[in-house]
């Protein structure tokens, strides 16, 4: 929660900055340069920049991301909030038309660790211009700090490889090969050994994303809950099981465990976990006046429930008012 806390407040101190004067126009051909440019002269920081389709990412090496207890040192935070001022006066700026921009930061001396930061360029322009709030604004950024993936991935193969006695030369063409794929999520992005692994962020995953994101930040301060459940882990999926469209939905994953002796033989806290997942959606959802998906599904990996919510119900439901089963319909999975 800290970590969120300093990142948020250093991305308002960039809008801030931006909105004092207007940036010049950087020509698409050149956002890659014109953000490596700009960081070193100003900053003095030497970044790399990558773009995938309507995607920015950029990847900042620093010698003191994180301090002996793990938390984002003042030094890492105001680099990481140097970087994001300048890719945002260049996406603002220019004739490109970029969806979203990442911010990827590691600790060179455990490279294992990164920071990932994902932004919707509509969503710093409606702030920037006053159609969100402060408050809406922080909750729509992706902060994630976590071991990377294709880290992960990459020290358990070589261990199969060790104890199968492959030649190093065949290692390294092996995972070349088969292992060091594009992402297949947001969770997957990142930086690692020399190489952006970055795809075309797209609404629907980005809504995905958020929706489970609010919950993990904002799960504590919700009353009535946070004192009955402990929060494990949330997990937001866009579902296209069609292929081509004719379902589509998006899939809310909770954990929770019991910090009470009645834990979820209590109907009316497993029912407050679906109203508050719920709620989080809508804001999500409606927040972006977003239209593409027939249903929302919830389920409760903890106690076994699982609700669908159509698309028309959820634009008529109302936040703390609308009872839940008014508009869900429960399944078990």
């Amino acid at each position: 929660m800290k970590l969120w806390r300093l990142l948020i407040a250093a991305c308002f101190l960039s809008s801030a900055l931006f909105l004092s004067g207007c940036g010049p126009t950087y020509p698409k051909e050149k956002t890659k340069e014109s953000i490596i440019r700009l960081c070193k002269k100003e900053y003095k920081l030497d970044v790399k920049v990558e773009i995938a389709g309507k995607t920015v990412a950029i990847y900042l090496p620093l010698t003191n991301l994180l301090d002996f207890t793990f938390a984002l040192t003042p030094d890492a935070s105001e680099k990481i909030n140097q970087v994001i001022l300048s890719v945002t006066r260049v996406v603002l700026s220019t004739d490109a038309k970029y969806g979203f921009y990442c911010v990827m930061a590691h600790d060179v001396r455990i490279p294992e660790i990164q920071i990932v930061i994902i932004k919707s360029v509509e969503d710093v322009r409606r702030f920037l211009l006053g159609d969100i709030s402060r408050g809406e604004y922080g909750k729509r950024m992706l902060i994630d700090m976590r071991v990377s993936p294709q880290a992960q991935k990459e020290r358990a193969i070589k261990d199969v490889f060790d104890k199968m006695k492959i030649e190093k030369k065949w290692q390294e063409d092996v995972m070349q090969d088969f292992f060091r794929a594009e992402p297949a999520t947001l969770g997957d992005i990142g930086y690692w050994n020399g190489r952006f692994y970055l795809k075309d962020v797209n609404l629907k995953e980005f809504l995905a994303e958020q929706i489970a994101s609010r919950i993990r930040i904002s799960f504590r301060d919700e009353r009535g809950l946070s004192g009955s459940l402990m929060l494990k882990g949330a997990k937001g999926t866009y579902v296209d099981s069609a292929g081509d469209g004719q379902e589509r939905y998006f899939r809310v994953e909770i954990s929770t465990e019991p910090r009470t002796l009645e834990g979820f033989n209590s109907k009316e806290t497993s029912d407050a976990l679906f109203s508050y997942a719920l709620r989080v959606c809508y804001e999500v959802i409606h927040g972006y006046h977003f239209e593409d998906f027939d249903y929302v599904m919830i389920a409760s990996l903890s106690d076994g429930r699982s609700s669908k919510v159509t698309k028309e119900d959820l634009a008529k439901y109302k936040p703390r008012k609308t009872k839940i089963e008014d508009v869900m319909v429960f399944d078990a999975f």
